[in-house]
């Protein structure tokens, strides 16, 4: 999340948004008091070429994901009221699949794995074995991200990026802070199974996902399987 008071936004970072990209572009713009919170995993604070891109400074209390209500309940009322905030929503169903690939990058447990008789040349399908393991995975993961841009069911925020459109979006955003065009550095990439995230999915994990962020699905029109 970032506060800036030399150009008075505030981004409230939601989850698997591409939103520590978005906060790495937009920090270099941050000087003086501005809020920046460092990175949690650190390893995430270079481009592809190497160079170090995320400027954190003035963290305070505050944290990478805060909600918008607790930002709201730090800062001042005229900060608040008068900054033009902004967060990045994302078609559910895809963000969940890009939490579990992000979670199967350190964690075996999230790991198709062959049996002897594969190992004994049996055919392996890999898709029907991440299918149950998602399946297990979907029915505990319960993170949504109402909070990052609703407070009390309503939307608190002046803008929503769509994942879908982030460069265009982002441009909008940059014009109407006044902030010169930006590139987005590729952070945190690289970790998706080479599966379509439509075929990770059985019914019934479809449907518990749609049941769990039936916000975002009524808010912004996603559907399963959206192009």
């Amino acid at each position: 999340m970032i506060i800036s008071h030399t150009h008075k936004f505030i981004f409230i970072k939601s989850w698997k948004t591409a939103g520590t990209s978005v906060e790495a572009a937009l920090s270099k713009f941050c000087s003086g008091h501005d809020i920046v919170p460092p990175l949690g995993d650190y390893q995430f604070n270079r481009d592809e070429k190497g160079e170090r891109i995320h400027h954190s400074m003035n963290p305070g209390e505050f944290h990478q994901h805060d909600t918008a209500l607790t930002i709201k309940n730090r800062v001042k009322p005229e900060i608040w009221n008068n900054y033009f905030k902004f967060s990045i929503s994302r078609n559910p169903w895809e963000r969940v699949v890009s939490s579990f690939d992000w979670h199967s990058r350190r964690n075996p447990e999230f790991l198709p794995r062959k049996g002897l008789f594969h190992k004994l040349g049996f055919p392996f399908n890999e898709l029907k074995e991440t299918r149950k393991i998602f399946s297990r995975y979907v029915k505990g993961y319960k993170k949504t991200n109402d909070n990052f841009y609703l407070i009390d069911d309503k939307l608190c925020v002046d803008y929503i990026i769509r994942y879908e459109n982030l460069d265009e979006n982002l441009k909008e955003i940059c014009r109407m802070i006044g902030l010169p065009e930006i590139t987005l550095p590729r952070l945190k990439s690289g970790f998706r199974k080479r599966f379509h995230y439509t075929e990770y999915y059985d019914d019934e994990s479809r449907e518990i996902v749609a049941e769990r962020h039936k916000n975002d699905i009524e808010l912004f029109g996603y559907q399963f399987n959206q192009i």
